[in-house]
């Protein structure tokens, strides 16, 4: 069994999960929206203690999306610094040398429960002013990471960009955080609304700028089959 650890790219709720597109792949759904580097370790610790993590045999970990994302949404307005202004020790985010620290942690805790760890890329944000070179210096930190242990790389964001050289990079999910909360409640309840959320948006590889569509999921899926 592979066990999926991420957040909300990984879960599935708004946007599809990659998951979705592998479904000859026995997992677990370690998914948890919004969930951050520090608190995937968190949950990691956890899950050791639990029954089934003896049948995991793979864990594919693909954190660290929010400890860029929502820094950058308190920049853009009042709503989104009071919904993140408050961050508990298993919910900070992570900058780029503790990022590194605790993809170690997660990696050698893998390793030594006698397990295969995969690690996955961070994906592309169609995000207007999005951090997009530190988004790369995350992944080129990721691949280090990769070779140092010895483990497959899922390169999402390169597959990405091979498929969609130019996308689009200026959509915004607005000073108060409504369309957020629209975005949760239609695709959670209407599952099938979510490829028309990108068609109506314009949307290459996201449903709102942030989570997988049947295009991406698929992408970042075949990045991490290569992987499994």
């Amino acid at each position: 069994m592979v066990l999926c650890l991420g957040d909300s790219l990984t879960r599935g709720l708004v946007g599809w999960s990659y998951m979705k597109f592998l479904p000859d792949v026995p997992h677990k759904n370690g998914g948890l929206d919004g969930d951050t580097a520090h608190g995937a370790l968190r949950r990691l610790r956890v899950y050791r203690r639990m029954p089934w993590y003896t049948q995991v045999g793979t864990v594919v970990a693909g954190i660290g999306t929010n400890d860029l994302l929502q820094p950058h949404l308190m920049s853009t307005g009042l709503v989104w610094r009071l919904v993140f202004g408050w961050r508990g020790p298993w919910k900070k985010w992570a900058d780029r040398a503790e990022y590194e620290r605790v993809m170690r942690e997660i990696i050698e805790t893998v390793l030594n429960d006698g397990k295969k760890c995969v690690l996955m890329g961070l994906p592309l944000m169609q995000l207007v002013n999005y951090p997009l070179e530190e988004l790369k210096a995350r992944n080129a930190l990721l691949e280090r990471l990769a070779g140092e242990y010895g483990l497959p790389f899922a390169d999402v964001l390169s597959a990405e960009l091979r498929a969609v050289p130019e996308p689009r990079r200026d959509y915004d999910w607005g000073r108060n955080g409504l369309r957020r909360v629209m975005d949760i409640l239609v695709m959670g309840l209407a599952p099938r609304t979510k490829d028309g959320f990108s068609a109506r948006r314009g949307l290459e590889l996201t449903v709102d700028g942030v989570h997988f569509n049947t295009r991406s999921g698929t992408i970042a899926a075949e990045a991490v089959r290569r992987c499994l």
